[in-house]
């Protein structure tokens, strides 16, 4: 005896299984929240630490943001004096990292101001070393 399925049988098969699984869907879903109902205390209690956690989050944000946005000219004037004074190492033929180390800035700005000044150009000027 042999089994043969016809291209419409094959789809209602399809439809119907795909039905069965939303139907089940739907009602694992209805005892889903019906087991856990909006008044639970555990799920409040969370639900107010996640705000306080936010909260905190926000103030934390805010106030490095107020501290980002007012930079001192004391800090500006500090930061120049650092890449002049890393010129100056990179002429006398310093490597990047020690550069850095002694600037205080990063090893790849170090790297650049070393290979800008190997290339004949002084950092910030445009004008030949």
């Amino acid at each position: 005896m042999e089994l043969v399925l016809t291209w419409r049988e094959l789809l209602v098969a399809v439809v119907l299984a795909t039905a069965v699984y939303l139907l089940e869907s739907v009602v694992f879903a209805k005892r889903r929240r019906q087991q856990a109902p909006p008044g639970d205390p555990a799920t409040e209690q969370q639900l107010r630490q996640l705000r306080a956690e936010v909260s905190t989050l926000r103030n934390r944000l805010d106030a490095l943001e107020a501290k980002l946005g007012m930079v001192e000219p004391a800090e500006a004037d500090n930061a120049h004096a650092a890449y002049d004074y890393a010129i100056q190492y990179a002429r006398q033929g310093m490597i990047a990292p020690e550069i850095a180390a002694r600037c205080g800035i990063s090893r790849d700005e170090a790297a650049l101001i070393v290979a800008m000044l190997q290339k004949g150009q002084v950092p910030g000027t445009g004008r030949p070393a």
